[in-house]
């Protein structure tokens, strides 16, 4: 049986984790980040609120009353994070692709100098806004701060993935690549990190969905 690992909390109805038992492979998701919510003060009402994660739409809903969203149009960077802004009752006007270039691309079409607020993490990459700078006015908040965990206490797997740039430094800080294993990035950014970390054979999900990640793993 092969042992998959995912650098993510996976719920018990994740359709990775469904895909993937359903071909005999074992699972195990951990997200090796540490979160926590940080005191912001909001700017004057933006034209559109841009966020990366769903950790961004929890930690920013955790100080601002669900009002404020009544006169704001509301942009996500991929589906993930589209779909948990739906389920928050917060209905996306722009969805992303996932990857920062071409969402950003995208999302200056509809959002062509508008004011954005980008609610992010403290050790976020800025990527779409950091491409926006000329089409937009940024907004840039602080509304969580996220950090790898340390003294990690990993076992070994056929298959990495790895969720985030961050993810992958953590678990290089605690482990080595070993020669048996596959590794799958969810997208373009966390590739770059980990070539930069010395991994040079990880493949790219076809899209950052839990579903192409389960297809990325049966390609091996």
């Amino acid at each position: 049986m092969k042992k998959v690992f995912i650098s993510r909390d996976l719920k018990s109805d994740s359709i990775f984790k469904q895909l993937l038992e359903n071909q005999g492979f074992e699972i195990f998701g951990q997200s090796l980040i540490s979160f926590n919510s940080v005191n912001f003060n909001l700017p004057e009402k933006p034209d559109w609120l841009f966020f990366y994660s769903k950790s961004g739409v929890l930690f920013f809903l955790l100080k601002v009353d669900i009002g404020y969203f009544a006169t704001i149009k509301i942009a996500a960077i991929g589906e993930g994070t589209g779909a948990f802004l739906k389920s928050k009752n917060l209905m996306p006007h722009f969805i992303g692709n996932g990857e920062p270039k071409e969402t950003a691309r995208q999302f200056s079409k509809v959002a062509n100098r508008s004011r954005v607020l980008f609610p992010r993490a403290k050790n976020s990459l800025k990527s779409v806004q950091s491409m926006l700078n000329g089409s937009i006015e940024v907004l840039d908040l602080i509304v969580y701060e996220n950090a790898p965990k340390t003294d990690l206490k990993i076992g070994d797997f056929d298959v990495l993935i790895f969720t985030s740039p961050m993810n992958a430094m953590a678990y290089f800080e605690n482990k080595e690549l070993l020669d048996n294993q596959q590794v799958i990035a969810i997208g373009l950014t966390t590739l770059n990190a980990l070539q930069n970390l010395g991994i040079e054979h990880g493949i790219v999900a076809k899209n950052p969905s839990e579903k192409a990640l389960a297809e990325a793993v049966l390609l091996f």
